[in-house]
């Protein structure tokens, strides 16, 4: 096991947005996500245009995920109050639950990490059936299995297609 691996974690987080400058969004976010104090970028999909889940009458998503090494000092909990953060810099507003959003950023996995809280879910609990988390996931990390031991496959897929990607 290397140093790195003993003084942090893997996670994994996807980011998607609908209104605006979508592609601007979302690339301006895993700018900012790879900027924070303790955190460094492992890999950054490609930007996958995705039919909307759950709700499905509103704007299709540009949508990618992440991979990234948080350090151990940083806890996932401030990690996610941090992404939050992020989101609201990129205005994000909560009006409508999977409605709408300029931006939006989930932690989906954490290496080693199961949480069951109202505030914090991992592994994130639609992952494996959303195909805007799948398919970028899959792209930079093929083979990839959750902390809980599910792996990650396209087999799951329910909702959330992709319809396009950008090379």
């Amino acid at each position: 096991m290397s140093e790195q691996s003993l003084d942090s974690r893997l996670a994994v987080i996807a980011l998607g947005s609908n209104i605006g400058d979508t592609k601007a969004y979302v690339t301006g976010a895993a700018e900012a996500v790879a900027n924070l104090e303790g955190v460094t970028l492992v890999k950054m999909s490609k930007l996958y245009q995705s039919e909307p889940a759950h709700l499905v009458d509103q704007d299709i998503f540009t949508n990618a995920v992440m991979t990234v090494r948080v350090d151990n000092s940083l806890s996932t909990i401030d990690l996610l109050h941090q992404l939050q953060a992020i989101e609201i810099n990129f205005h994000r507003v909560r009006h409508e639950h999977w409605g709408p959003r300029t931006l939006d950023l989930d932690i989906i996995d954490v290496q080693g990490e199961l949480s069951d809280t109202d505030e914090l879910r991992i592994p994130h609990p639609y992952a494996l059936v959303r195909d805007f988390v799948v398919t970028p996931l899959l792209e930079i990390a093929p083979g990839y299995v959750l902390a809980d031991g599910s792996p990650v496959s396209r087999d799951t897929v329910q909702y959330g297609a992709v319809i396009s990607v950008d090379d």
